[in-house]
């Protein structure tokens, strides 16, 4: 059996993405590899479509090492041009689809793709007027050409939602030569250590940066996330994230590449849609952010539906895990992640074999076997306690490559001892890893370090008869220099009962510190980003209107 041989073995360390994808679908010729939208793709269909779609790359000359950006759905036409273009030889690099012209514009500049692949719509924005805004010089007659990027030769349109406007390419007349001895070459030629992803950071501070990973970074995830999910031939998989995530990548490699399993795809995550897709295909597994979570739990008729996840990887908190443990069959497998782009992105994991509920809830589990995870002090980088919070830093077999052009920021990555600073705030207990958010949740009010996710988590607890659920934030104070300030959503919608009341009933039990300034109230659903994760930024602003001038006092 193909997929116990892989989870037993060191192969996937040893091959690339495209030899294991082309002998899984070898293995399983028959079976539904793609459900979408009522229509099954089988392994066998999927193999010849990316050989098809791979030669045609060729006629349009993509080569070994050419960068091929995409603005990808969540499709089968994205499915298939992602293998096609590890099939080649080139690398393949997703953008985010709710990127400004600016983000966009500065990324495709420093990326230098060959080839642009871009869905005409996703939802309501209009992906083609994106990408036009962002090459404003780009003209298609005689022929297409961009001045201020010659690298670019070629855009091809996933026409979706209607016909493909004139000038650009029709992924459905791309060339189909028959002669494929081209490219087995190229598969056989293709090594583990060779560069073939470039993956965006979240780009929250600043342009999202171009990481580069070889086939080690991805399988490693696609790995381990099989093994401590228990992924058996049977499982099918909702893939509820967007194709430019790294959830959306990991979701194409585990289940088409590695496992060999039936992934379901939707065009953009809609939770009623979610639960009629995993009620119809009796999905078993998934990942999700918080927001996909929540969104699931509050349609108004999930108790009527029969929801069959019974494997759950998640990036959440505390509060989460009670909330998938509820939603989800008994004796579920639910695992806590903590993940970065630069490690391709799995970095530690809860295994399912952890009989200890409390570990499972608040830590996101073991680093990797070969990853190192120490922490260090935010300000004087020293190595901290056991224990204690700081800077999560590690050492890894599946780091990624570099930034693309940006050496410096490589540099300023890593430590004279040779790890890399994450930029994440975190603890380390007798092996256990808890991530308690990025340094940027990390304020300083009066002069001390305040996570706002340990704020949130510590509530939570307090207040658990009264909260339904919490954020907070923190936003600019003369007083305090950061204010703390938690948003609460209270449960049958009972009142929130004043600050000074809710400040006095945390006093001895929280850090005087870690204690909210403020309490607003909240309903409905979080502000979200497309990817699934809370929007603070929305926060923040939201806070920011709420106290007005008096957040300013004491």
């Amino acid at each position: 059996m193909l997929l116990p041989h892989r989870l037993h073995s060191h192969q996937w360390y040893h091959r690339t993405v495209s030899q294991l994808f082309a002998e899984t679908c070898s293995a399983h010729a028959d079976k539904p590899a793609i459900l979408f939208e009522g229509q099954p793709l089988r392994f066998g269909e999927l193999f010849d479509q990316v050989q098809d779609m791979a030669q045609g790359l060729l006629e349009l000359g993509i080569d070994k090492g050419d960068v091929v950006s995409t603005l990808p759905s969540a499709t089968p036409e994205f499915a298939v041009l992602y293998f096609a273009t590890l099939q080649v030889g080139a690398v393949v690099n997703p953008l985010n689809l709710l990127w400004g012209t600016m983000e966009l514009q500065g990324v495709l500049q420093r990326n230098q793709p060959k080839l642009i692949v871009a869905v005409d719509r996703q939802g309501p924005r209009d992906i083609l007027a994106l990408l036009e805004g962002a090459l404003p010089d780009l003209t298609f007659e005689p022929e297409m050409s961009y001045p201020s990027l010659p690298s670019l030769k070629q855009v091809v349109c996933v026409g979706r939602h209607g016909p493909v406007p004139p000038g650009y390419l029709d992924v459905k007349d791309l060339p189909r030569p028959a002669n494929r001895t081209t490219l087995q070459q190229r598969q056989d030629q293709c090594r583990a250590t060779d560069v073939q992803f470039m993956c965006q950071t979240s780009g929250t501070t600043s342009l999202s940066k171009s990481a580069l990973w070889d086939h080690r970074p991805p399988l490693a995830t696609a790995h381990f996330g099989a093994r401590n999910l228990r992924i058996t031939g049977q499982d099918r998989f909702i893939c509820l994230a967007p194709f430019y995530h790294n959830s959306g990548l990991f979701a194409l490699n585990m289940n088409l590449a590695y496992a060999g399993t039936t992934l379901v795809l939707m065009d953009g995550f809609d939770p009623a849609k979610a639960l009629d897709l995993i009620e119809q295909h009796q999905c078993t597994c998934t990942f999700g952010f918080d927001a996909h979570w929540q969104g699931l739990r509050r349609q108004p008729d999930f108790e009527k539906r029969q929801f069959t996840i019974s494997k759950a990887i998640l990036a959440g908190e505390p509060r989460t895990y009670d909330l998938v443990r509820d939603m989800c069959p008994a004796g579920a497998t639910i695992n806590n992640l903590y993940a970065q782009t630069e490690n391709g992105p799995l970095v530690s994991l809860a295994d399912h074999e952890c009989v200890d509920e409390a570990v499972n809830k608040y830590t996101h589990g073991r680093p990797l076997p070969g990853v190192q995870v120490v922490i260090k002090h935010i300000d004087s980088g020293a190595r901290v306690a056991q224990g204690e919070a700081g800077e999560i830093c590690y050492k890894s077999p599946y780091l990624f490559q570099g930034y693309h052009r940006q050496p410096e920021e490589v540099d300023k990555a890593f430590d004279q001892e040779g790890y890399f600073h994450s930029g994440d705030y975190g603890h380390l207990d007798n092996g256990y890893l808890t991530y308690l958010g990025r340094l940027g949740g990390v304020v300083k009010s009066g002069g001390e370090n305040v996570s706002t996710t340990r704020v949130t988590t510590d509530l939570l607890e307090l207040f658990e008869d009264l909260f339904d659920d919490v954020k907070t934030v923190g936003i600019n104070d003369a007083y305090w220099g950061t204010r703390v300030v938690s948003f609460v959503r209270t449960r049958d919608e009972q009142p929130l009962p004043p600050s000074p009341e809710l400040r006095e009933a945390c006093k001895g039990r929280m850090a005087a510190y870690e204690i909210p300034k403020d309490f607003l109230p909240w309903s409905g659903e979080w502000p979200v980003t497309a990817e699934g994760k809370i929007d603070f930024k929305q926060l923040q602003q939201r806070a920011r209107e709420a106290l007005g001038d008096s957040h300013g006092k004491r």
